[in-house]
């Protein structure tokens, strides 16, 4: 498999939440959209988008960290002189969260392309399904906090 930049990566994310994936010619679309692209490589990147996505939804992967550390310094050097290349953990804002529920209960658990497409369009499908895993790994935890307090409170008054 051939390397992306990190901006191809960006074009590409950008376009699978932008054009209608059920479009028969949706590959050739984003294809022209990074020049120096075969349509084979897109739908390679796409394939493997998908995996990752689901690998990491099943929880039989952990999300990607994606810190680049042969880049590191580089990127360090050019930020330092006013040019930005990547933008790091933005976080989401409440407003963000709340649409994602609401796309969540429409389109329902896995649907992360239709919920950055028509819900969250400030995101990419990528991050609305890393969204989602912290999401509900935060409603676990919560839930097993409160199975802790309601034992160890159990314990106590015995």
């Amino acid at each position: 498999m051939m390397e992306w930049t990190f901006e191809e990566n960006k074009v590409f994310e950008n376009a699978i939440a932008e054009f209608n994936l059920d479009s028969p010619d949706i590959f050739q679309k984003i294809a022209f959209q990074i020049p120096g692209k075969t349509i084979g490589q897109i739908i390679e990147h796409y394939e493997a988008l998908v995996e990752d996505v689901e690998m990491i939804e099943s929880g039989r992967i952990p999300l990607p960290d994606y810190k680049d550390t042969k880049n590191d310094e580089s990127r360090r050097q050019n930020n330092n002189s006013g040019h930005l290349h990547r933008r790091k953990g933005i976080l989401w804002t409440k407003e963000e969260h709340e649409n994602f529920l609401i796309g969540l209960d429409r389109f329902g658990r896995g649907d992360w392309k239709s919920i950055s497409r028509h819900s969250v369009k400030t995101r990419t499908p990528t991050q609305v399904a890393s969204h989602a895993q912290k999401h509900f790994l935060r409603l676990e935890k919560g839930a097993n906090d409160h199975q802790n307090v309601k034992s160890t409170s159990k314990a106590t008054t015995s």
